[in-house]
C-alpha cells in the first residue's frame, strides 16, 4: 500500500522496513535492527541468554498482526526451518505483545531497540539466526528534485547508521 502511494505520488516520502528494488524508486537505509525474543523473568527460557530458533518449537508465542515486520521475519525464519510453535496469540499493538508477554501468554518478539528497560521480562537473542530487519526512507526518483524531497533525503543520508 505505502509503495502504491508513492507510485501514484499521493506521498512525497515513506519509511519502512522493507527494501526496494524498483528503479522507480529511490531509497536510503536508515538504520538496522534485531529481532530478539523476550520472556517473562519467570519462564523457563528466560534463564538463558541465548537459544537456538528450535528453542521455540511447541512453545506459545505472543506476535503482532499479521502484516507485522516482526512477524513476519520470525515466522519465516521458523518456516524455512520446519519449526512449529505450539500457538500464536496475536496482538494489534506492541503495547498489546508486552502485556500479554507480561501475564504469561507466551514468549514475545521484538526489534531490539524497542525493547527497552523492564524488569518483568529477559532479553533472549537468536543464536543460530539472522534475525534482522532495516529500516528505509524511499522517495519516487523524479521526486528528488523537489526542494523539500531532496532535502529530507538527504539528511536521511547524512543521519543514517552505517
Amino acid at each position: 500500500v505505502v509503495l502504491d502511494r508513492l507510485l501514484r505520488h499521493e506521498a512525497d516520502v515513506a519509511v519502512m522496513a522493507k527494501s526496494v528494488s524498483d528503479p522507480r524508486l529511490h531509497a536510503v537505509r536508515l538504520r538496522r535492527d534485531r529481532l530478539v525474543l523476550f520472556a517473562p523473568a519467570a519462564h523457563a527460557l528466560a534463564r538463558r541468554s541465548r537459544v537456538p530458533l528450535s528453542a521455540l518449537a511447541g512453545m506459545e508465542l505472543v506476535l503482532r498482526e499479521r502484516g507485522s515486520i516482526t512477524r513476519e521475519v520470525l515466522e519465516q525464519a521458523m518456516a524455512d526451518a520446519g519449526i512449529r510453535p505450539d500457538a500464536i496469540v496475536e496482538v494489534e499493538t506492541r503495547e498489546g505483545v508486552r502485556e500479554a508477554v507480561a501475564a504469561g501468554f507466551g514468549i514475545g518478539a521484538v526489534f531490539e531497540s524497542e525493547l527497552g528497560q523492564d524488569r518483568r521480562f529477559r532479553r533472549i537473542v537468536v543464536s543460530d539466526q539472522p534475525l534482522h530487519v532495516a529500516e528505509y526512507a524511499v522517495c519516487p526518483q523524479e521526486s528528488r528534485r523537489l526542494a523539500l524531497v531532496r532535502a529530507f533525503m538527504d539528511e536521511a543520508e547524512r543521519s543514517a547508521e552505517l
